[in-house]
């Protein structure tokens, strides 16, 4: 706190604190400041942070308290998501050491944490191989995971069963009192307002104790639909990473992991097979190889190759990741919209039509990983512009539409069924 030509100028430690005090006791500070000097003093409030204030021993820091209800109990962190079982490549080495520093120096180094990636990529494994980090490091620490799912649940529950507030009181101790929450999929968050409203005021009152927090969701923060600018300007303020498809090598350990605990026996060669074969996820690698060993034990035959593609039969192009053809892509577009796929590749203009294009656009881009000259010829030949165009509207649709995404996920069903 400095005083300089009748302007008080007050240190806080963050932004968060900046608005608070601001929003809450600007006016009752610069009335008590002008009564003590005497005159008309300005107040201005700005941040400087305490390089190296020990954040541990803070006392709003709270143990786990027994009256608690337990309604959180049931997610334990699973015992087989640690640091050691985690298999590190270029896709996810980024992601894997910020989870490593952030158990190094919880809340301080990287806070808040936030993952982002697809389905079975590995973003739950290390929010839960964090959990399990910081209990190794301080068994005292109060860890708390849960899905996000679960927090918004528990709090229209409480919402709506609380008649003297003690219900929504409880659920903002068990949250608040906690040294490191991990919540699991916070896209979730989109579906109302009152649990944004809520996370809001958990994030400001753990950030503000030193406190670690860490997200993952399936996208980034700025294209979580519906999520409030002030929610997603906390998600953005620490480190966000993001987790890719593994590449050939980082498979080819991740099935030589898996089959060491499997207690396998696995010959090069299908490991290079199935590396090859399976390429979007973890979590269909080590299906894969599951069903090659079962496949092999059952009907009696050595484990190769060929075993492993007989194995893999049934499962379809899901375990493939051979793009799927334009004119797939085109026939499913014009089924579910019921637009004829000529009129797609013609002149016709109407809404309907154009918005189906474009969304034929958009798959014919990333699904069908077709250059932009390439669809403009498919549909009728349209200039590259103009393809990128549509592909950049879609996108944008993506961010607010729920409805477009439940459409793009039929029609990628209905390609998946009609190869």
């Amino acid at each position: 706190m400095r005083a300089a030509e009748n302007n008080l100028v007050v240190s806080v430690p963050t932004v968060f604190a900046k608005e608070t005090v601001e929003r809450k006791y600007h006016e009752h500070v610069s009335r008590a400041v002008a009564q003590a000097h005497g005159g008309n003093v300005g107040v201005t409030f700005v941040v400087q942070p305490v390089a190296a204030a020990p954040l541990p021993a803070s006392p709003v820091t709270v143990t786990p308290s027994p009256a608690l209800p337990p309604r959180t109990e049931g997610f334990r962190l699973n015992p087989k998501y640690t640091f050691d079982r985690f298999i590190v490549g270029d896709s996810n080495r980024l992601a894997h050491a910020a989870a490593i520093r952030a158990t190094e120096s919880p809340g301080t180094a990287f806070n808040p944490l936030f993952f982002y990636s697809g389905v079975g990529l590995g973003k739950t494994h290390l929010l839960h191989a964090i959990g399990h980090a910081l209990v190794a490091s301080s068994p005292e620490m109060n860890v708390r995971y849960v899905p996000c799912e679960t927090f918004v649940n528990e709090l229209l529950h409480a919402i709506r069963t609380d008649e003297r507030g003690d219900r929504r009181r409880r659920f903002r101790e068990r949250y608040r009192n906690v040294d490191a929450l991990l919540i699991d999929d916070v896209e979730f968050l989109s579906r109302t307002e009152a649990s944004q409203e809520e996370l809001f005021h958990t994030f400001n009152a753990l950030y503000e104790s030193g406190h670690q927090i860490v997200l993952t969701s399936d996208q980034p923060p700025s294209e979580i639909p519906r999520l409030a600018a002030r929610l997603r300007s906390r998600f953005e303020a620490g480190l966000v990473a993001d987790i890719q498809a593994p590449d050939v090598d980082l498979r080819r350990s991740l099935l030589e992991a898996h089959a060491r605990v499997s207690g396998a026996d696995v010959p090069d060669e299908v490991i290079d097979f199935l590396a090859d074969r399976v390429r979007r996820n973890v979590r269909e690698l080590e299906g894969a190889l599951t069903r090659t060993l079962i496949y092999s034990e059952l009907k009696g035959l050595a484990l190769s190759p060929e075993t492993a593609a007989l194995a893999l039969d049934g499962l379809g192009r899901t375990t493939s990741d051979r793009p799927p053809k334009p004119r797939e892509i085109l026939a499913a577009v014009a089924t579910h919209f019921e637009v004829p796929t000529e009129d797609l590749e013609g002149k016709r203009r109407d809404a309907r039509t154009a918005a189906a294009r474009q969304i034929a656009m958009y798959l014919l881009r990333n699904d069908g990983r077709e250059t932009l000259p390439e669809i403009g010829r498919l549909l009728g030949g349209r200039d590259h512009s103009t393809v990128l165009h549509g592909c950049k509207k879609v996108a944008g649709r993506l961010k607010i539409e729920n409805r477009l995404k439940t459409d793009l996920a039929a029609i990628r069903a209905f390609v998946a069924a009609h190869p």
